[in-house]
């Protein structure tokens, strides 16, 4: 920003517009200016390169909901494991769990001598039978000394994975009925909350 704004000032932009924006831009490295006209409710988008290129777009009344109270501030479960086994085991599960219900169960088992810490991941279809797979978790935290049993839809899984690319991944749960939180298991770059799906164990 070539100077600060008088005040703090939210926009709300259509996400259509902003992926017209993504397709724009492409590979391209220039500049974006960004000229939101509030008086009008829009705002310009200049492209500079081969060609200048100024994309406008209707702001959306009100105010964004406040997504940071949706995060949730404590939990009972904490494990850290691969990203990479936690992948592989997510694809092998939803061969499965996509023929069927979509949901895939994941069982934390606690080892209070600090090792053999597991999470385990299974989903069933009544065409291809049951899938299960044992990781072992680096880091595991538990309010309880039972199992922590959580289970989600496996499409959510899988988009959290896409953006995930690699390192650790830390997983927190509260209860079977509470929203999970994935995230990097080094910083909050990235946080994703998901609902879980109620399941009989």
């Amino acid at each position: 920003m070539e100077q600060s704004p008088p005040e703090d000032t939210t926009i709300v932009i259509p996400a259509r517009s902003l992926k017209e924006l993504q397709r724009l831009l492409g590979d391209s490295d220039e500049p974006v200016q960004i000229l939101p006209t509030l008086w009008q409710n829009n705002v310009a988008f200049q492209l500079r390169g081969g060609d200048t290129v100024i994309l406008t777009s209707d702001l959306l009344n009100g105010r964004f909901p406040n997504h940071e109270e949706l995060v949730p501030q404590n939990f009972s479960t904490r494990a850290v494991m691969d990203y990479h086994e936690l992948l592989r085991a997510i694809e092998k599960a939803a061969v499965i769990a996509l023929d069927g219900s979509s949901i895939v169960r994941m069982q934390f088992k606690p080892n209070f001598l600090r090792t053999d810490r597991k999470l385990i991941i299974s989903a069933s279809s009544q065409e291809l039978g049951e899938f299960e797979d044992e990781l072992d978790v680096i880091d595991l935290e538990m309010n309880q000394e039972d199992e922590s049993k959580i289970a989600f839809n496996i499409r959510y899984l899988i988009d959290i994975l896409s953006v995930l690319d690699g390192g650790l991944v830390a997983i927190e749960i509260t209860t079977p009925s509470s929203p999970g939180v994935f995230k990097p298991a080094d910083n909050d770059d990235y946080v994703h909350v998901v609902m879980p799906m109620f399941v009989q164990w």
